[in-house]
């Protein structure tokens, strides 16, 4: 009676698994991609791209580093072209489950449903070159005027506030205006007699596009700098603006 070598056998099988390895950590890397830009472009809504990302694309990536991981323990003894091909299908597979974790640690953070940050709540800086840019967007140009937007916003921004300086209100213009050049972000509109700076920042992937406005003033120590940041699209923006307002007053304060 013939025997069956079972390293044969192993080895038969080799092949199948380092392609189906290869094939879910791919597609599930693929999926990860196109999720974002696939609504970019306009090939779906936003709603079809988050199932995607979510749950699809991660579970391929997931199952994908699994047969990855399989094929490469089995293989990690010799430096084959399967061996290789796997431990690059596992490092892609990381990759794109990686940024499932990501948005996972963010969400688990607790932001607020707030999308609209600035530094002043009361008297916030209004959008008006910009308004017609956003004519379109689910959120309004308006700042929201609900009490629970501002509370949320001292809860859990409590250090955004307006910036004071001793620069005359010229000194501070040109600051806030170089600043704002630096950044990765669309000039819309500047003027120094409006002491208004306008602005958007399109972000990668999805393609979100926040919208900012600098707003500056005299004091009678000099003058004093303001700052709103609004997503277009979005209840809660995950800390997004509140981090660009930080940024923003990090690199002003640091020229």
């Amino acid at each position: 009676m013939q025997q069956t070598d079972p390293a044969s056998s192993t080895r038969s099988r080799a092949p199948v698994i380092v392609i189906w390895s290869a094939i879910l950590s791919l597609a599930g890397a693929l999926a990860v991609i196109l999720s974002g830009y696939g609504y970019q472009w306009g090939w779906w809504g936003l709603g079809v791209g988050f199932r995607i990302l979510i749950p699809y694309g991660t579970i391929l990536a997931v199952l994908g580093g699994a047969t990855s991981i399989i094929v490469y323990l089995r293989m990690k003894s010799k430096v084959t072209t399967k061996s290789s091909y796997a431990f690059i299908g596992l490092a892609v597979a990381l990759l794109a489950a990686s940024n499932f974790g990501y948005w996972f640690m963010e969400v688990k953070k607790g932001y607020p449903p707030i999308h609209d940050i600035s530094t002043d709540t009361v008297n916030p800086p209004e959008f008006k070159a910009i308004v017609p840019l956003r004519a379109d967007a689910p959120n309004p140009a308006e700042y929201p005027r609900e009490e629970d937007v501002s509370a949320a916003q001292e809860a859990f921004y409590g250090n955004i506030e307006t910036h004071h300086t001793s620069h005359s209100y010229n000194q501070a213009y040109n600051r806030a205006l170089e600043t704002a050049r630096e950044m990765p972000w669309q000039i819309v509109s500047e003027s120094r007699e409006e002491g208004c700076i306008e602005a958007y920042h399109k972000l990668p992937w999805f393609g979100f596009i926040d919208d900012i406005v600098i707003r500056l003033d005299t004091t009678e120590d000099g003058a004093k700098v303001d700052m709103r940041s609004k997503s277009r699209v979005g209840r809660s923006d995950l800390g997004v603006n509140a981090k660009r307002i930080h940024q923003y007053f990090e690199e002003y304060k640091n020229r």
